[in-house]
């Protein structure tokens, strides 16, 4: 795992040097540097600026994406594609579909249009049908839990849809009526682990439940406090064989990130990473992992990357709402 770690703070002191004047907040930084970790994508900082560039000109006059959100936008593109500077008119182009079928325009929408194009063909004609269904399982979560849901969202409903899953509201609510029946609250936090759970089509519901119980009691084993906005990498890491877990490893990522200056006043976002490089670390190493939990984990950790992207950029969102689209 520490070969993870050692990536994420090189790639973070670079962007630090060269950008703490262009973003109003860090965790902007540590987002982007975790995309090239967890993906152990070559970071080369001037061709990555060329991309947000690139995307600030092509993006119309009063766009959100003009805004230091498409330094976000740019590392998605640049983690993603051999070529990311190519698909920057996809980006848009999906992005336009999105607002035709009526997701609301802004940058959530550029968010889950970015997962549209790496999930999905860049042919219009070919991710219409994905939209289509990520609209409808939009508006089947909105009617659920209509104060819990929001634009923030649209990522994930594109990639629950993208991956084809079957039953998702349906599932979503077992999972969410029990676990809240078991020590978890209800919220926004909840709703994320629920629709997590729903990616794994593979494990017994049952099974997965109860090892998610397990993983929230042993968060509190360990040391690391069993906030509301760890539920979602609490599901993530019940994904792993019981066998192979050791959330005792996870928390000494997570006390390693903050022991590091830069890093010691955001434990939540440590908190995250920490179990997102862990999980990737168990499924490069791991003998025991079948090629089918591979995909699935595989999903859920990108899943967890459009949540802490949705939830990074809503800050943006809040400094730039000046801004139209």
């Amino acid at each position: 795992m520490q070969e993870y770690m050692t990536k994420y703070i090189e790639v973070y002191e670079e962007l630090k040097k060269k950008m703490k004047w262009k973003v109003t907040d860090y965790k902007i930084l540590m987002t982007i540097a975790s995309f090239y970790a967890m993906n152990q994508k070559p970071f080369h900082m001037e061709s990555y600026l060329m991309i947000a560039e690139e995307i600030k000109k092509q993006a119309g006059f009063f766009s959100s994406i003009r805004s230091e959100s498409r330094y976000i936008a740019a590392a998605m593109l640049d983690v993603g594609f051999e070529n990311p500077e190519t698909q920057i008119p996809a980006l848009f182009t999906a992005y336009d579909e999105l607002t035709s079928a009526k997701f609301r325009k802004g940058i959530f929408t550029y968010i889950a249009a970015a997962v549209l194009i790496k999930n999905c063909s860049t042919d219009p004609s070919d991710y219409r049908n994905v939209i289509t269904k990520a609209k409808e399982l939009y508006e089947g979560m909105k009617k659920e839990h209509f104060f819990l849901t929001s634009s923030e969202d649209y990522p994930l409903a594109m990639l629950l849809a993208s991956r084809g899953t079957d039953d998702v509201i349906e599932r979503n609510e077992r999972y969410y009526d029990y676990l809240n029946r078991n020590g978890f609250r209800k919220g926004n936090h909840l709703q994320m682990l629920s629709h997590i759970l729903t990616l794994d089509q593979e494990e017994n519901p049952e099974e997965l439940m109860s090892r998610t119980v397990q993983v929230f009691d042993k968060f509190k084993e360990v040391g690391i406090k069993q906030k509301t906005l760890y539920y979602p990498i609490m599901g993530m890491l019940a994904m792993i064989p019981p066998a192979e877990l050791e959330v005792q490893e996870v928390y000494r990522a997570y006390d390693q990130l903050n022991q590091i200056k830069h890093f010691k006043w955001q434990k939540d976002l440590n908190a995250t990473l920490a179990a997102c490089f862990y999980v990737k670390d168990k499924l490069e190493k791991s003998a025991f992992i079948e090629t089918s939990l591979y995909t699935t984990i595989e999903t859920i950790l990108q899943a967890q990357q459009a949540a802490l992207t949705a939830s990074i950029t809503a800050a943006a969102v809040a400094a730039n709402s000046g801004s139209g689209d």
